[in-house]
């Protein structure tokens, strides 16, 4: 695209919360309209594997010019560092609840991602795109990286808690 008209970077005025809601409610009623077609399990099955695709495809995209993840303490200050961005600040609430050297957790008590699937009456497709990634992307960044997750604001728990842990 030439400079001239490079207006893709320029912000609007809608909030995250309306960003979000249009951009997933057309995706889930596709979705809905699809799943007819095969089994709904199976169709959870697809949407799994292609949006661990991606977020695998995005993890090796954000590392291909830095050298690579060798110890864990080079994976907590990137993603520390993804967690702050302006963007999940907007979308996410949590607290780090551990912080030794081979864990990391966290306590997210609001998530937009979860909000918006939840408010669709879609959670289970959120989760199949938004957080059964999580894992795979995980190991993406290295694989002694393991991620450890009993409770959802997906699934409709209280808090999502989100731990990392580096297996030698």
């Amino acid at each position: 695209m030439s400079k001239k008209y490079d207006k893709s970077k320029n912000k609007f005025g809608i909030s995250y919360e309306d960003y979000f809601r249009t951009r997933f409610n057309g995706i889930v009623e596709i979705i809905r309209i699809l799943t007819p077609l095969m089994d709904e399990k199976k169709a959870l099955n697809i949407i799994k594997k292609l949006w661990e695709k991606k977020g695998i495809e995005l993890i090796v995209r954000q590392l291909k010019n830095s050298n690579p993840i060798t110890n864990f303490e080079e994976f907590k200050e990137i993603y520390k560092e993804q967690i702050s961005t302006e963007y999940m600040q907007n979308c996410l609430k949590f607290k780090i609840v551990e912080d030794t050297p081979n864990k990391l957790a966290f306590r997210f008590t609001e998530c937009l991602w979860a909000k918006t699937f939840l408010e669709l009456g879609a959670s289970d497709i959120g989760h199949a795109m938004c957080c059964y990634p999580d894992f795979a992307m995980a190991k993406a960044f290295h694989p002694n990286l393991k991620l450890v997750r009993t409770k959802s604001l997906m699934k409709g728990d209280h808090f999502c808690d989100s731990t990392y842990i580096w297996e030698e």
